[in-house]
């Protein structure tokens, strides 16, 4: 069945693919093959969107992912010390082992140490920093240590420095406004059948998946596939948020350039289905977008990809708004002809010309 087709591999793997996916097309789209040879922009910034994704589809993500519980700092000699406990265990994950710094009788050495957040674990990295930065010159190594472990706020700014290393900081205004927005998807009557055990539905979340789709090989991977196994229809379907409001879909869809995802995610799938022999008599519905704004998170709105633009998103067009928008053919040859020659800076049409473009299209028509 189609679930036999997604790959199980983390997300982190399947992004390190070097395949061509949307999100790179649509970058190429953009700003040009230029992004392949090392100009890069931060793709994978976080977003309200993506937040809201992980809540609704990934929530076993969220714990190690997402740090929303702000660190409360301390100061004086104990936010020193800490701090250049913090330094020297550097980035090693709890559970880990580290060479820390202890005191043997008389003499200073290095030691491995698995890494806890629990400051009381560290007695002899707190003294050996307090001595070193010339602070409780006066105290017992004893009477250093429980200054420092005496104080809750010391024990709990250390453990949630260890905690959130690693992880994405967001405010708790977002997450509050992330967890609503995603109770809405899952509750509203037109969002909770993407989330509703319902019989003969299956629904697969995070769907990746590797496939050759008109002689290129692509990836992608699709926040829902739903199965309805009663009427041998499967409709791919992804999520999206932003600024603009719900009837404003259109308008960002040629923004972000969507409809290369919609085109691109349906005909793999239908890819996926022909070669698939328990699949048989299955047809794949067209591409549907579950929009939901920030102005409104109340107000979720389904957007169903017509015929017209999955083709279109293929072949490239023109907008309503006169502006012409590159296909996936296009755009994959292009991608593939760089990887081909080293990353090379020009796609072929520039070295078929030596390099002189025509400036075309900035006038209507010649009558204007």
């Amino acid at each position: 069945m189609i679930g036999d087709h997604n790959l199980s591999i983390p997300e982190q793997d399947y992004r390190d693919m070097d395949i061509p996916s949307y999100s790179l097309l649509a970058s190429i789209s953009k700003h040009g093959i230029d992004v392949l040879g090392g100009v890069k922009g931060n793709f994978f910034q976080l977003k309200f969107g993506s937040l809201v994704d992980d809540i609704c589809f990934q929530p076993s993500k969220l714990v190690n992912y997402y740090q929303a519980k702000g660190v409360k700092s301390i100061t004086g000699n104990p936010k020193i010390i800490i701090d250049a406990i913090l330094a020297d265990i550097d980035s090693v994950p709890v559970g880990e082992k580290v060479k820390v710094k202890e005191l043997i009788p008389t003499r200073l050495k290095k030691r491995s140490k698995v890494v806890s957040n629990n400051l009381n674990d560290y007695k002899d990295s707190i003294v050996i920093e307090a001595r070193a930065n010339g602070v409780y010159k006066n105290y017992s190594d004893d009477k250093v240590f429980n200054t420092i472990i005496g104080k809750k706020e010391n024990l709990s700014y250390f453990a949630d420095k260890i905690n959130s290393r690693g992880k994405v900081h967001i405010k708790p205004d977002m997450w509050e406004m992330a967890i609503e927005a995603a109770n809405t998807l899952k509750t509203h009557d037109f969002t909770k059948i993407y989330f509703d055990d319902t019989p003969g539905i299956e629904l697969i979340y995070q769907y990746k998946f590797v496939q050759k789709v008109n002689g290129f090989d692509v990836k992608g991977m699709l926040d829902c596939l739903v199965i309805d196994h009663d009427n041998k229809t499967i409709y791919p379907v992804d999520l999206k948020t932003g600024e603009d409001s719900a009837e404003n879909f259109d308008e960002v869809m040629l923004l972000h350039k969507y409809y290369l995802q919609a085109s691109l995610y349906r005909s793999a799938i239908k890819a996926i289905v022909a070669k698939d022999p328990d699949l048989k008599g299955y047809g794949v519905s067209n591409f549907e977008f579950v929009y939901l704004s920030k102005m409104n998170i109340f107000k979720p709105l389904i957007w169903v990809v017509p015929q017209t633009l999955h083709k279109a998103g293929w072949d490239g067009f023109t907008d309503r708004f006169g502006f012409k928008h590159k296909g996936l053919t296009e755009l994959l040859q292009e991608h593939n002809y760089a990887k081909n020659n080293g990353l090379c800076s020009y796609v072929e049409k520039d070295y078929d010309n030596d390099g002189r473009k025509f400036l075309s299209g900035l006038i209507k028509n010649e009558e204007e």
